[in-house]
């Protein structure tokens, strides 16, 4: 049985999403090819693992798990960087167990997932690029919305992929599997082959989708994400305001535990009554409620490959988004998009695409939503990343 360990140092909490989410699906994909999985992580790595009952051993590199802290602020950060750093040193001391024969995976572009598997004796090498981190001199200027004021996290994140890719590229037998088209330009000037790259779906819950039964849309809008100016709040707020302006007996639904951060914001709009909040949800209630809702707006500024905008998708939720240039590639005309960032043209398609909602007109039934789901299904995914390890041997 041919073994894979996978290195995930980066997993300091066990409430787990994105990223985290991606490579255990692949993870469970290739136990069921038969791959014997070795996990490099730390403790609150290995209590995901067994809450997920997944397959696998588990090889600790921390002592305990790390402690909550805000890593908004600069002592937060400090510490999350100390704990890498940690998980980092004890993986490069654990990692004698990986054989010649193995494959190693580095389920995530950071200096402490990709360098102890280019060190790895392992021969047959494997990562990920989720997305790509911001210029330096966007950081300098803050030139993309995900760039806080501190600036630290971004810096770390650039100095870490740039890097780690350049690291990883120096490889001899090495596969990098990307979510976004995008990327490839990018992977190519390193001197990756068109054969060492794999594009991979980010991946939805399509079986779990469908095990829902279609809802009466009780909500006009959905909406979901961070309280942060990278996700546009402030657009997505005011378009609200807009609609209710317009449609006095609007009704919208905040999925996740954003409540603290947005309810002075919903009052100081006028939106009271207008807007509900879920708080934390279930997968299956999560589906439910993108059923129960007419249209997801997503005013984002920034993203790398959204997830959601593939579950509003499957759900048979309309979408409405800026043009941001990385949402054709993955969503093409599943979703309506706007020129970026101009909020007026923004609410005048959100009032037009929720009346014809309203209307019974949903643009989603006259598209191929059945290949859009094989498409992206976690099936396909992990089939792709399966397709992408046999290369190696």
């Amino acid at each position: 049985m041919r073994k894979i360990h996978l290195i995930a140092n980066g997993v300091f909490m066990t409430t787990i999403a994105g990223g985290d989410i991606h490579f255990l699906k692949l993870a469970e994909g290739a136990a069921a090819a038969g791959y014997d999985l070795r996990y490099f992580g730390g403790h609150a790595l290995a209590e995901v693992l067994a809450r997920r009952r997944a397959p696998g051993t588990v090889t600790l590199t921390d002592d305990a798990a790390m402690p909550r802290v805000n890593t908004g602020a600069l002592p937060g950060q400090l510490s999350l960087f100390r704990d890498f750093w940690g998980r980092y040193r004890r993986t490069l001391r654990l990692l004698r167990q990986a054989g010649p024969e193995d494959y190693v995976y580095a389920v995530s572009d950071y200096w402490f997932d990709v360098l102890p598997a280019v060190r790895a004796a392992a021969r047959r090498k494997l990562m990920v690029l989720h997305m790509e981190a911001p210029a330096f001199g966007q950081i300098l200027t803050r030139g993309r919305p995900d760039v806080d004021a501190l600036r630290l996290a971004s810096l770390h994140y650039w100095a870490s992929q740039e890097h780690s890719l350049r690291r990883f590229a120096g490889c001899a037998c090495r596969h990098i599997f990307c979510l976004h088209p995008l990327m490839r330009p990018r992977l190519q000037r390193l001197g990756f082959r068109e054969e060492e790259m794999t594009g991979l779906s980010y991946g939805l819950e399509v079986a779990a989708n469908e095990a829902v039964p279609p809802q009466q849309r009780v909500y006009d809008v959905v909406c979901i994400g961070r309280v942060h100016r990278q996700k546009g709040i402030a657009d997505l707020l005011d378009t609200l305001a807009h609609l209710r302006r317009r449609l006095p007996d609007l009704r919208a639904i905040f999925i996740g535990n954003v409540r603290e951060g947005l309810e002075p914001e919903i009052r100081q709009r006028g939106l009271d009554g207008a807007v509900e909040f879920s708080g934390f949800v279930s997968e299956e209630e999560k589906i439910r409620l993108f059923k129960a809702s007419r249209l997801f707006l997503m005013p984002s500024k920034h993203e790398g490959s959204p997830r959601v905008i593939g579950e509003s998708i499957v759900a048979g939720t309309p979408v409405l988004a800026y043009d941001l240039p990385n949402y054709r590639p993955l969503f093409g005309d599943f979703a309506r998009y706007v020129p970026p960032f101009d909020l007026e043209a923004f609410q005048e398609a959100a009032d037009r695409e929720l009346r014809a909602m309203r209307q019974g007109d949903n643009y989603l039934d006259r598209m191929d939503l059945a290949a859009f789901k094989r498409e992206n299904s976690w099936e396909t995914t992990q089939a792709r990343f399966l397709a992408g390890l046999r290369k190696l041997e």
